[in-house]
Formats: C-alpha cells, sequence, structure tokens
C-alpha cells in the first residue's frame, strides 16, 4: 500500500499530466477539467518591452496556427461561458535584466467564467516563462484552452543550461537558434556558447581579421559581428542569456 506521501504526489501531479505542461509547474490546480474555446479575435496584451513585446507576438502567432494535440487522449468538459478573448499580461519590473538569479516567477490563472485570463510576473522572463506554460494549455482545431486553472510557478534552479561547442564542431547560425528556441520551450535560461578552442577560431574579429582567417575551419565556417548579434537578440527573445566562452589563441 502506497504511502499518504506517495499518494499526495500522485493526487498533485494528476491535473498537470493530463494536459501535459512540460515542465511541471510548482503548483497546478485544475480539479474540474473544464475547457471553452478560443476567440477567433484572441489577443495578448502586454507592458511594451524590448524583449517581451516580441515574445508575445511569437506565442500568439504559435497559439493561433499550431493546432497542437496532447499525446493522450483528454477528456474535458466545456463550458457554458464565453469563449477566452484574452490574455492580459502584467509585470512588476519591468527593468531587471535577464542576469543569473533573476526572478522567473509567474502566477496564470483562466477562469471558467470569463472570457479574459491574467499572467502575472515579476519580471519579463517570468512572463515569457508563463507565456509558455499558457500556450501548452491550447489544443485542437477548433482550439479549446483548459479552464479553471490555476498555476503559481518558479525555477528551482537559477542556471539551467546547456553547452554548446563550435571550436570542434561548427553550427550554422540557424542551427543555433534553433537550438535557443528549443531551450526556451523547455524553460531553459542560459546558452553556454564555448566558441573557440585549440581546434578553430571561428569569430570574426574586426580589430584581428587574421584570427578568423587563419584559424577557422573555412571561411565558410565563421561568425561575424553581425551573426553573434543576431544569436545574442534572438537570446534574449526568448529569455536565454547567450554566455560566450572564449578561449585566447595559444
Amino acid at each position: 500500500m502506497a504511502s499518504p506521501f506517495v499518494v499526495f504526489l500522485l493526487m498533485f501531479a494528476v491535473p498537470c499530466s493530463a494536459i501535459g505542461v512540460w515542465p511541471q509547474p510548482r503548483y497546478m490546480s485544475w480539479p474540474v477539467h473544464w475547457a471553452t474555446s478560443l476567440s477567433p479575435s484572441f489577443t495578448i496584451t502586454s507592458p511594451r518591452h524590448p524583449y517581451l513585446s516580441p515574445a508575445v507576438a511569437r506565442y500568439l502567432q504559435l497559439i493561433k496556427t499550431e493546432a497542437y494535440y496532447p499525446l493522450t487522449d483528454l477528456t474535458v468538459n466545456l463550458t457554458n461561458g464565453p469563449p477566452l478573448q484574452a490574455l492580459i499580461v502584467t509585470v512588476k519590473d519591468l527593468a531587471a535584466p535577464l542576469s543569473h538569479g533573476v526572478n522567473e516567477s509567474y502566477s496564470l490563472s483562466i477562469p471558467t467564467s470569463s472570457d479574459k485570463a491574467t499572467l502575472s510576473a515579476e519580471t519579463a522572463w517570468g512572463a515569457m516563462r508563463g507565456l509558455e506554460t499558457f500556450s501548452q494549455l491550447i489544443w485542437g482545431k477548433p482550439s479549446r484552452v483548459a479552464a479553471g486553472v490555476e498555476v503559481s510557478d518558479w525555477p528551482i534552479y537559477a542556471y539551467r543550461g546547456i553547452m554548446l561547442d563550435t571550436s570542434r564542431n561548427f553550427y550554422e547560425v540557424e542551427d543555433i537558434l534553433r537550438t535557443i528556441g528549443a531551450m526556451s520551450a523547455n524553460k531553459l535560461n542560459v546558452f553556454h556558447w564555448h566558441i573557440t578552442d585549440a581546434q578553430s577560431f571561428p569569430i570574426v574579429l574586426p580589430s584581428e581579421p587574421d584570427l578568423a582567417a587563419k584559424g577557422s575551419y573555412g571561411s565558410g565556417m565563421q561568425y561575424s559581428p553581425a551573426n553573434i548579434s543576431r544569436i545574442v537578440e534572438y537570446g534574449l527573445q526568448h529569455g536565454v542569456r547567450i554566455l560566450p566562452e572564449i578561449d585566447a589563441p595559444g
């Protein structure tokens, strides 16, 4: 017979696993599996922010076009309430930079009797995590939205990342961007970019052009300043900090 603690964990996990939110939030309540329809004119409103605003536009496009279906059958009860018309995003501290230990907490509420859901976060980076969770609560065509849902979430670890070595194995810019996008979908926040080492020096430095000209694997295997700027900006728009590691030429 399972211990009371194990039974509690199983009861706690059922609402989360039924809808398939990943990573599983710290707290998620969906006591009755209600769902409502998503309005064709659904919008997301949020404060203007250089990186949150592009994220909002990206998630709005994703929500309206993806038509995601859960891996397992999902039995829900459709509410008699109005279709969901809007997600209202509020952020307490818009100036907080994406640095180690930044507050990434958020709270998400999707009521059964209102046409508006709310997402509140301490920082823009927490709002991005909440947008990812919200996007996972929408499925089907026509789109359904889990209703009567309350989520309160924050990361266990401040550093959640991967390392990519582009010195020993060159990766195209588009491959790096795709990797960062996948990291964001899993709420990872640090891209440790081991750019150079003894094997190659692929960074084009205008002040020292010979380093890449003679140190890279070839002219088509280099990262220009524009490439690097694009990767950094893309990372910020996805809540992923680019942490470069540049070994001095030896």
